[in-house]
């Protein structure tokens, strides 16, 4: 099999300092690299529609949950795992490009709700096919079988590192 550039480090390392374990790098090194390429194909899947990856994340979050009365920004920013005021910069460029639209809260006058528009819905839609796509063409060296197992894999490691913090 040929080697890979976590292959080439962990060599490198067996001859600086044979004593070194460096064996997590077989697993971390390579979740760190295939993140990378796979966050790029993304970046690439979602550059023809003029969207980033956070326009995407928003949009489709905002689809997914598909709640009639609108989304709290603070329910967003929670889910995003960041500031009110950065989701107020994404919610600022979104409603710009005529992709949301903020409404009044009918529950509380100080606050709004989002809404897609019927475009950012069909932006979201043709993003969500795309990342999909990029998504698939990452995982294409992987058959049913390795991809079920990798899965599984990775989610008693993302459990464990979430801990309790996805109970919330």
């Amino acid at each position: 099999m040929p080697q890979d550039s976590i292959d080439r480090m962990v060599d490198e390392w067996a001859a600086r300092d044979a004593r070194l374990d460096v064996s997590a790098l077989q697993v971390i090194g390579r979740l760190f690299r295939c993140a990378a390429h796979g966050q790029q194909a993304v970046v690439d899947a979602l550059t023809p529609l003029g969207l980033s990856y956070a326009d995407f994340d928003v949009l489709n979050t905002l689809r997914r949950r598909n709640e009639p009365g609108g989304t709290n920004p603070r329910d967003l920013a929670r889910t995003a795992l960041i500031t009110s005021g950065a989701m107020t910069t994404r919610l600022d460029r979104l409603d710009r490009m005529g992709f949301i639209e903020r409404r009044p809260d009918p529950d509380d006058r100080r606050a709004v709700r989002i809404h897609l528009t019927t475009a950012g819905e069909k932006i979201a839609a043709r993003a969500l096919a795309a990342v999909l796509a990029a998504d698939e063409d990452f995982l294409a060296p992987l058959g049913p079988k390795q991809r079920d197992a990798l899965a599984a894999s990775l989610k008693v490691l993302l459990l464990h590192s979430e801990g309790d913090d996805q109970a919330s």
